[in-house]
Formats: structure tokens, sequence, C-alpha cells
């Protein structure tokens, strides 16, 4: 066999690890995400500032509403950006833009709650919990950023849907869902505690996805297109 067929075969051979791999860390992340829209709101629901360990179990709340939600809906919508492949490029790009955009306004949220907890904690003289204005000017700046992020999932996962509707690399009726969260999601502004509303709707999504991202197998791998046409040229 030529040489250049050798570093054919071992480039292909490499790319089609990298893209399974790819695979299973979005199969991993979206298991994550569904963990943190489940977990984290009933921290906050249900959770007691003032038991003994009260502000450790909020600030593990923070940890996974934040930067493991933000993480994992990157991770996750990139490696299905890589699983749709070139046939719906653009959408795809723009679904993973929303992605980080909505991430950083969840960054932001957390990073928010948890200065504004230590701050109460650490000055109880203040009597902070009591002010009308404190209390009216951070629940409306969490709802507004909570709100922000909201909004950009719904453009990642209409976007996400219509790619995964029109290629048919993703089951129809996950499909359908997306659109259907991301189209509510657009207008989560206008709605209290918008996002604790959807969550269960979207730890459902997250699983299934995952579900499907770990199953892919070597031929599901976004680069098998690529590697056909390297060989079509050859």
């Amino acid at each position: 066999m030529p040489d250049n067929m050798l570093s054919q075969a071992g480039t292909d051979a490499d790319a089609r690890s990298s893209a399974a791999a790819m695979q299973k860390w979005g199969g991993v992340a979206s298991f994550l995400l569904a963990a943190a829209f489940i977990v984290a709101p009933l921290i906050y629901l249900t959770g007691n500032l003032r038991s003994a360990f009260g502000p450790l179990t909020y600030d593990l709340a923070d940890l996974l509403y934040g930067p493991v939600w933000a993480a994992s809906l990157v991770t996750a919508v990139f490696a299905l950006r890589e699983r749709i492949g070139g046939s719906a490029k653009r959408r795809m790009t723009l679904s993973l833009l929303a992605a980080v955009l909505a991430a950083g306004a969840m960054v932001t949220v957390a990073c928010i709650r948890s200065a504004n907890r230590h701050y109460h904690l650490m000055h109880p003289e203040l009597n902070l919990e009591e002010s009308t204005t404190v209390l009216v000017v951070w629940t409306t700046l969490l709802a507004g950023v909570t709100a922000a992020g909201c909004h950009f999932l719904g453009w990642s996962f209409v976007l996400l849907g219509s790619a995964g509707w029109t290629t048919r690399r993703l089951p129809r009726l996950l499909s359908a869902l997306y659109l259907a969260i991301g189209i509510a999601s657009l207008f989560a502004y206008l709605y209290k505690d918008f996002d604790l509303s959807i969550a269960p709707l979207v730890a459902a999504v997250s699983i299934w996805q995952g579900i499907l991202l770990l199953k892919a197998g070597p031929a599901e791998t976004p680069t098998h297109e690529k590697i056909e046409s390297q060989h079509n040229q050859t």
C-alpha cells in the first residue's frame, strides 16, 4: 500500500476516534445539564440558608446552575453541531453562539447570587434581608439576567430543532421538542420564574439527547462525510 494511502488511513482513523470521543463528551454533558436543571432548583426552593450546611448547599446550587450548566450546554450543543455536520452548518454555528450567550448569562446569575448571599452572611448587622430596596433590586436584577439566559437558550433550541428537523440527523420528535421549548423560551422575560417552569422539560430533552449522543456509532460520527469526500477525491 502506498505511503500516502497509509497516511490517509491513519488520518481517517484519528478523525473517527476524535469525532466519537466528542459525541461521548456531549452525551455526558447532556446528563450533567439535566442534573443541573433538576437539582439546583430543588435546592433553591427547599434549602435552608440558616442550617449548618445551608451556605454550602446553596453554593453547590450556584455551581450547578452556573458554571456546570454553562459548560454542559456549550459542550452538548457543540457535539450536536458536529453530529449534524455541514448539512446545516450556519444554523448550528448560530445555535452554538446563542448557547455561549446563554451560558454567559447563567454564570453571571450564579455570581450575583453567590456574591449577594455571602455579603448578607458576612454582615448580619446590616439586616439587608429586611430592606425592601435591596430585595427589589436583587430580585429584579436576577430575574432580568436569568430571562436573558433563557431567551438565548430559546434561540439555540429553535436553531437546533430546525437543523435537526431538516437534516433528519436527529429524531423528528426530539427536533419538535427543541422547537417547542425554544419558541416558549424566547418569551421568558414575560413570565415569572420561567426557568423553573421549563426545567423538567429541558431536563427530559437533555436526557434523551445524552442517550442519543452516547449511543452514536462510527457511522453516525460527523466526520464520515468528510472522510468519504477525501476518499472520492483520492
